[in-house]
């Protein structure tokens, strides 16, 4: 699928608007998120434009996933991280060319963490047996 005019992540990746790249292929590209949760708050996305999971070539997608992550782990210094991505507009999406999150995570940065990506939908968050 070819570039979309008005994506702003096609307009990264042809250089028509500044973002700060961590690491990048033929193929991807891994930039900080400009409204970040945490710092070093990455996206991945392919330089294709993509909308949705089914169009993905999963084996170097998630090759380029772990090398990104191991960037944002060596730059950052993390306690943890969450890696995710929002597939859709009802599941959160907002810029509609498909992209991971890689969010780093700080002891003290939730009071309880607990639940991790589960926290989509904040009352189901802390499960219960």
């Amino acid at each position: 699928m070819p570039q979309q005019k008005e994506c702003v992540f096609c307009k990264i990746i042809d250089g028509e608007i500044d973002a700060t790249v961590l690491h990048e292929t033929t193929d991807y590209i891994c930039f900080l998120d400009k409204f970040p949760v945490n710092e070093g708050h990455a996206l991945v996305a392919p330089k294709t434009h993509i909308e949705d999971l089914d169009q993905a070539d999963w084996n170097s997608l998630f090759k380029f996933i772990q090398q990104t992550h191991t960037e944002v782990e060596e730059r950052y210094n993390p306690d943890a991280t969450n890696i995710g991505v929002n597939n859709g507009e009802e599941a959160g999406q907002t810029i509609l060319h498909l992209h991971w999150h890689i969010i780093p995570r700080y002891e003290g940065d939730l009071e309880d963490p607990r639940g991790g990506v589960r926290g989509v939908i904040p009352e189901k968050r802390i499960y219960r047996d």
